[in-house]
């Protein structure tokens, strides 16, 4: 599980997500609208990886392949061969992405709705909230695991306005902040924007380095 988690978060930074609006307080909840922009069987998402400064061409396919009331199921395809920092990230980690030519091929499973987006990134397979576009600075999405560690999520900044560079525009955006539990990584830095989903990621190792990407919806 861990290397869907590690590639999730890699090649996409997630993107998605089955019920009417949920009032409940606790924050791995979710309610909304399962029909989103973003979650339509055969969308496809492109990305702009950088490793450091350097721009990476990854020859990326990110398909939704299934969407079961909200439950968003994405194809994932990538050639990580010119991109060792990538690869070696990948190959610390237990499982395997790879198919036989050693190029990634990987099913990943999220929730998305337009209240917000979740994934199942963890040991227990529980759902863990990535972000609510209603958030406020300081929300936090925490998830504990049955080995007694708990992941934290947490709201660092939200622009109402235009602010955030897009493709061609400009875009308001959440930046959520996440502690790692990945030997190698420190931490990981997300923006969401209401209609896209996951715009924007950043992981921060604790070498010093970066690893980014923007995230391209289909409707962007």
């Amino acid at each position: 599980m861990k290397a869907v988690k590690i590639l999730g978060l890699i090649l996409l930074g997630f993107l998605f997500f089955a019920c009417d609006k949920d009032e409940s307080s606790d924050p791995n909840s979710l309610g909304g609208d399962v029909k989103t922009e973003i979650s339509n069987v055969g969308d496809e998402f492109s990305l702009a990886v950088l490793v450091g400064d350097q721009y990476v061409n990854l020859n990326d396919q990110i398909k939704v392949i299934s969407n079961n009331n909200g439950l968003v199921t994405l194809n994932i395809k990538a050639n990580v061969s010119q991109a060792p920092k990538i690869k070696q990230l990948l190959d610390k980690i237990p499982g395997n992405v790879y198919d036989t030519q050693g190029n990634i091929d990987a099913n990943v499973q999220l929730k998305v709705t337009t209240e917000g987006i979740q994934d199942f990134f963890n040991k227990d397979q529980k759902p863990h909230t990535l972000v609510k576009y209603n958030a406020k600075v300081g929300d936090q999405y925490k998830m504990s695991k049955s080995d007694g560690k708990t992941i934290t999520r947490t709201v660092t900044a939200r622009s109402d306005v235009d602010d955030f560079p897009y493709g061609f525009y400009y875009i308001k955006t959440i930046t959520i902040e996440q502690d790692s539990r990945i030997p190698g990584i420190q931490k990981f830095v997300y923006r969401a924007n209401h209609k896209f989903g996951i715009v924007y990621l950043e992981i921060y190792l604790e070498d010093g380095s970066k690893v980014s990407s923007y995230i391209f919806a289909p409707n962007s």
